[in-house]
């Protein structure tokens, strides 16, 4: 089975919200409005190379996607990198989609001097430190109730 990387297109908008709907957070799922106006946003502003999209075919359909941002920190010098989301539909999954995902992140990052990949995540951390990451400190969310 071969596994193609690639930068997100227009034509993924299915795909992609089919995959972002399994993406559970405790919060109820994003609504088709609200994903249209981000992943516009993200494919629009691409040439500004803040929001990277990648999205993995494996038999010529999309079962995953990945979403790092990109920016400068105010405490740290040269660029980082967050991997803000990474899913693989849970039929594809122990094929290596997310290894080649994470590779794509990884060397996207080298290739723009990016010094520095973070991510974080409350479900499945041995993915992470298989692939080199560790544990730096704790995510912590609060969910704003905008009435």
């Amino acid at each position: 089975m071969s596994i193609i990387i690639r930068r997100a297109q227009s034509e993924d908008v299915s795909a992609v919200f089919a995959l972002a709907r399994q993406f559970t957070t405790g919060r109820e799922p994003i609504g088709r409005d609200e994903f249209l106006i981000a992943f516009d946003n993200v494919l629009r502003h691409r040439d500004q190379e803040t929001n990277v999209l990648f999205v993995a075919e494996l038999e010529d359909r999309v079962v995953g996607y990945s979403l790092m941002t990109v920016s400068r920190l105010l405490h740290a010098p040269g660029l980082t990198a967050h991997l803000q989301e990474i899913v693989v539909d849970e039929a594809s999954r122990r094929h290596g989609v997310g290894d080649r995902l994470m590779q794509a992140n990884e060397h996207y990052c080298m290739g723009r001097g990016v010094r520095q990949l973070s991510a974080s995540t409350a479900r499945i951390g041995s993915f992470y430190n298989h692939r080199g990451f560790e544990p730096v400190g704790e995510h912590y969310r609060k969910v704003l109730d905008l009435g």
